[in-house]
């Protein structure tokens, strides 16, 4: 099972790829969609479907859109991960 410092690892590689987020940027569990240049409702699905990829699970769609900041997508994933 992975802990929440691993999923956010994970996390922060995938918003990497999708956001072209610079190697080495912060990204925190606090980290919200203001923080990241690009992050509209359109790169939000890729970057949410890019997480359901990297973890090989689906994500409740209305539950991804409720997310407040990154903290709340890992808490959703480990969620995901203790039921599956």
């Amino acid at each position: 099972m992975d802990t929440d410092t691993a999923i956010l690892d994970r996390v922060a590689s995938v918003m990497t790829q999708v956001f072209n987020v610079p190697p080495g940027a912060t990204i925190t569990r606090a980290t919200t969609s203001a923080d990241v240049d690009g992050w509209d409702s359109l790169s939000h699905s890729i970057f949410i479907l890019g997480v359901e990829d990297e973890f090989g699970t689906d994500l409740p769609i209305d539950k991804t859109y409720e997310m407040k900041d990154i903290g709340d997508l890992v808490d959703l994933i480990a969620a995901q991960r203790s039921t599956a």
